[in-house]
């Protein structure tokens, strides 16, 4: 990768799958710790009252299976479409900066990764890879980002297209009342795609040099 940006933005991805593996190999301790420990614990329990028992700690359990995973997977998600607006702000920002533009990102109508788009097209001129599946990918993702934050993982009836497209995406299944639910896969292949579209907008910016006059590479030495 040729842009520091780019990089500050791989590493923060990095962080993120690796908080999210070691939450939920906790969670599975914990959850089987808690199973190990209720099957112990019935044994001293007559058998009609063994299954009173067993619903008595449901919803511990339910809570590490699944309540606190969705929470992470969920979370893990936000954080990195908020990198990835980062990334695409702050690089917008530079070219403005060491191009001395009279046009700033905040001169253009919109906002996130929609301005930032247009910003790197039509002002910075690069080949922005809008036409790759990689930015499709990205933008979907933020879709189901917008619906965590704004409807607490709710998607409506009227938005038939993330319904559509949702079995594209490994991990990803909405439910029947229209529950965005993640599988553990889907934390992986969500944060790979946003490391293949920085790849793309990495190579579109090479073109400009802006890093180089930033960060000049480091001489060679001889020998």
């Amino acid at each position: 990768m040729h842009n520091p940006l780019t990089r500050d933005f791989d590493r923060k991805l990095a962080r993120l799958d690796r908080l999210a593996g070691l939450v939920e190999d906790t969670l599975v301790t914990l959850a089987a710790d808690l199973d190990a420990r209720i099957a112990a614990e019935a044994q001293d329990f007559p058998e009609e009252h063994r299954q009173d028992f067993y619903e008595f700690h449901a919803e511990d359990h339910h809570e590490l299976s699944t309540e606190l995973p969705t929470i992470l997977r969920y979370s893990v998600l936000t954080g990195a479409d908020t990198a990835c607006e980062v990334y695409l702000n702050n690089t917008c920002e530079t070219y403005a900066e060491v191009e001395g533009a009279t046009i700033g990102l905040t001169d253009l109508h919109g906002r996130g990764i929609e301005r930032a788009r247009d910003y790197l097209k039509k002002v910075a001129r690069i080949p922005f890879p809008d036409n790759q599946p990689e930015w499709t990918t990205v933008r979907r993702l933020h879709d189901l980002r917008n619906a965590i934050v704004h409807a607490d993982g709710l998607v409506p009836p009227s938005r038939k297209d993330l319904l559509q497209w949702s079995a594209s995406i490994p991990g990803l299944r909405i439910t029947e009342s229209g529950v965005i639910a993640f599988g553990r896969e889907f934390t992986g292949a969500a944060l790979a795609a946003y490391q293949a579209f920085a790849e793309r907008v990495d190579e579109a910016c090479e073109e400009l040099k802006l890093w180089r006059s930033v960060f000049p590479p480091l001489p060679v030495e001889d020998g």
